[in-house]
């Protein structure tokens, strides 16, 4: 029988959940403005090589040789390719979404994490919690299923990016505690790496020279080109905005109950909100404000609860 990680600070998981949303918030509008010019595989690889090697640096600081040791390898190596399909999928529905509409999307993320932590890892899930998902689920059909563009593929990328993202954050809850969120977070990067290195070579092999109009498939297929130098310094900057935001999320899930943690990522669609309306004019219909509100309240709502048993329980 797997051996479940029973730490719960919900504190510290809110507050690195919260920071490393933010942090992210600021790497996905970088590559949002670089869709429509680089290879999403560029970025990706250039990114979690960067990070990989200051991971690296930090691990040997501040635990030495034995912070290369875990004791679960294969499930964080696991826990690590669902983040990249998570984030890869996410990366290309923003080259055709709006940021909110990409963020809203993805953001049934949490719903799922409810569900999963359920099923996958026996969390209990009081009834309150499963009405305020389904709840939530229908806030997000509000928000995205009457805009006209529902047959997007993109759409579809997003939808991916949410269930990948979900296993990923209630794969942390396999993760034993003796392994440190830095040594989790190196070999999480080391999976992000592996697996852009390995998609290029399948987009490679398979369908070079293959150009579309759809802007999520042309910045998957695009082609890789030399950046200019302010270009490639920032593309560089994004492996220490991953740095930093990778350990956050990790921190956030090995530190307290998934069901606590899930519903704080909503923090991210505030700043998603914002600068969508600032670089892009993109200004939220009131269809998805009313089906964020939706999303959002039935969540905190079922908060309660959840902090409330969690405190009974301590």
């Amino acid at each position: 029988m797997a051996t479940l990680n029973k730490d719960n600070r919900p504190f510290v998981g809110i507050t690195a959940v919260i920071a490393g949303l933010f942090v992210f918030s600021l790497q996905d509008v970088i590559i949002k403005l670089f869709s429509a010019e680089y290879s999403i595989l560029q970025i990706v690889i250039v990114r979690s090589v960067i990070a990989l090697g200051l991971i690296g640096v930090i691990v040997t600081i501040r635990l030495g040789r034995s912070g290369f040791r875990v004791y679960q390898p294969f499930k964080i190596l696991l826990k690590g390719v669902l983040g990249f399909l998570s984030y890869l999928a996410y990366y290309l529905s923003l080259a055709s979404l709006p940021l909110i509409d990409a963020v809203t999307i993805t953001f049934t993320a949490p719903i799922l994490v409810v569900v999963f932590s359920s099923i996958l890892v026996g969390e209990r899930v009081g009834l309150r919690r499963w009405l305020a998902t389904l709840v939530g689920f229908v806030g997000v059909l509000i928000a995205v299923g009457f805009e006209g563009h529902i047959a997007n593929i993109a759409i579809a990328f997003a939808f991916l990016a949410a269930l990948t993202y979900a296993l990923n954050s209630v794969m942390a809850r396999y993760i034993s505690s003796r392994d440190n969120p830095w040594t989790v977070t190196f070999y999480f990067t080391v999976a992000h790496s592996a697996g852009g290195l390995i998609t290029y070579f399948i987009v490679l092999l398979t369908a070079s020279g293959v150009v579309s109009t759809h802007p999520s498939l042309a910045f998957l297929f695009r082609a890789w080109t030399q950046p200019e130098s302010t270009d490639l310094m920032i593309m560089c900057s994004l492996g220490v905005i991953a740095t930093v935001g990778f350990f956050c999320l990790n921190k956030a899930y090995l530190s307290a109950r998934a069901a606590i943690v899930a519903p704080f990522e909503y923090s991210y669609i505030v700043w998603a909100a914002l600068f969508g309306y600032l670089i892009w004019g993109e200004a939220p219909t009131a269809l998805t404000l009313l089906g964020l509100c939706i999303l959002i309240g039935s969540n905190l709502f079922a908060l309660r609860t959840e902090i409330k048993d969690a405190g009974s329980t301590t």
